[in-house]
């Protein structure tokens, strides 16, 4: 049995930043080599919506867009370094201990300044990776002065909000004891519960305008889709996509067998009737197969090891040893100590967690593709084919990144992943062919 020291702590940290920063060098490397390599040719389903000089832009801005996002790594890394091996955890809570006494109020200070000081540093390198390249690629519309004090606006809107937030959490984690953590732990899934699952409820209905669907003949094939698959569909809607809705193009909102079909504005005007139920068919699966609940397992999952730890390493010296942060600043005073393990998992946690995030990804994409192929059993491949590449707007990146780089980065398979997914899903009979010319002159 390994015995856990402050000295197993440090190398296993620094080991896995140092594999954070050499695998994001390589990844980036793979990421440009891969675009590089498709700009070749248009990925197949794509024809009719990309030239091969857009498909050249789209490797060129991949390439630099990769190489801006590595750079927020290695600041990432650095900052993660400085503050506990660089004693900038130290140092801070020295200066709010030295004004404030060993108090929750000094540790709500500390958590606020250190989220503060994260916000400043990633700014001007956010700037470059996220309105810079746009910029020199043209896909930045925005002016400059409007995107900065519109993003400045956003970061101190949420460091505002976080300060309540966090002292109100403070405080309930100091009156319930030792078993602080697992409060936390339960108020994280409250919120991905209400995100995944009452949010398709009513949140997505909250001051929102809609009307009914305008072609009746599509609601009753709408209609009959669901029935075929055990759901009863109680009306079929259209409103405009809210902007904080990324997870799907049609939800499928209620409990049970009774479903309202909501169909974003933008689905309803780009897809044809069979487009638009193979994306009804996609949700379907998403519903029979129950993806959301074992999506709320997996996070649910982590986030009660990541609890656990803060929950252990609270109590113990060799905890904070192990990053450089002093006991004699955390766990030597009184309470929880829930605010020093919340500081040094803000600082920590992001490296720590960096080799879990593939494998939480993989599982994403998992279920995507299983509910695009419910969807191909359930109304036809190239209908959902079509519907991809009708759907799809980001032309701007390559439609054929590196695998393994999106593993890393994407939460879900690009579009030009799942048209290819479809296409090596069966092989290809004489109809199949004709239906795949179909979905390359007709999109």
């Amino acid at each position: 049995m390994i015995s856990v020291s402050a000295s197993l702590i440090e190398h296993t940290f620094l080991s896995i930043l140092v594999l954070y920063v050499t695998l994001e060098c390589a990844l980036t490397i793979m990421q440009t080599r891969a675009a590089e390599r498709a700009c070749v040719s248009v990925p197949c389903g794509f024809e009719s919506k990309l030239s091969l000089a857009a498909v050249r832009k789209a490797a060129d801005y991949t390439g630099e867009l990769a190489q801006a996002n590595l750079l927020l790594t290695v600041m990432g890394a650095a900052f993660a370094l400085f503050m506990t091996y660089g004693n900038g955890l130290n140092l801070l809570t020295i200066f709010t201990e030295t004004l404030l006494g060993p108090s929750i109020l000094s540790q709500w200070v500390l958590l606020s300044a250190i989220v503060l000081l994260m916000m400043l540093i990633e700014l001007p390198f956010g700037w470059w990776a996220r309105f810079r390249v746009k910029e020199r690629y043209g896909y930045m519309r925005e002016p400059r002065i409007h995107w900065l004090k519109r993003t400045l606006a956003e970061a101190l809107w949420g460091w505002a909000l976080f300060m309540p937030f966090t002292a109100f959490f403070l405080v309930l984690f100091e009156y319930v004891g030792q078993r602080w953590w697992l409060v936390a732990w339960g108020l994280w899934c409250i919120y991905l519960i209400w995100r995944w699952l009452f949010a398709r409820v009513e949140g997505i209905f909250w001051a929102r305008r809609s009307h009914p669907f305008s072609q009746p003949e599509t609601v009753e094939k709408v209609r009959d889709l669901l029935l075929a698959h055990n759901l009863v569909m109680t009306d079929m809607i259209v409103m405009t996509r809210p902007a904080s809705w990324d997870h799907s193009n049609v939800v499928l909102a209620g409990w049970g067998r009774q479903r309202r079909v909501v169909v974003f504005a933008h689905v309803a005007r780009l897809l044809a009737e069979d487009e638009l139920l193979a994306i009804v068919a996609h949700e379907i699966g998403h519903i029979r197969h129950r993806h959301a609940f074992v999506r709320l397992f997996i996070h649910a999952t982590l986030s009660f090891a990541c609890c656990a730890l803060a929950g252990w390493g609270a109590t113990q010296d060799l905890f904070f040893e192990g990053f450089n942060y002093s006991p004699m600043l955390t766990s030597h005073h009184s309470g929880t100590h829930a605010g020093y393990v919340l500081a040094l998992a803000l600082v920590t946690f992001p490296v720590l967690l960096y080799p879990v995030s593939p494998l939480v990804n993989f599982f994403s994409r998992l279920l995507q593709y299983d509910a695009d192929r419910y969807a191909v059993h359930a109304v036809g491949r190239h209908a959902m084919m079509r519907a991809l590449v009708r759907l799809h707007r980001d032309y701007s990146t390559s439609l054929t990144p590196s695998r393994l780089y999106s593993l890393f980065h994407y939460r879900r398979p690009h579009a030009g992943m799942r048209v290819a997914s479809l296409l090596n899903y069966k092989d290809l009979s004489p109809d199949d062919v004709q239906s795949t010319h179909t979905v390359t002159t007709s999109s």
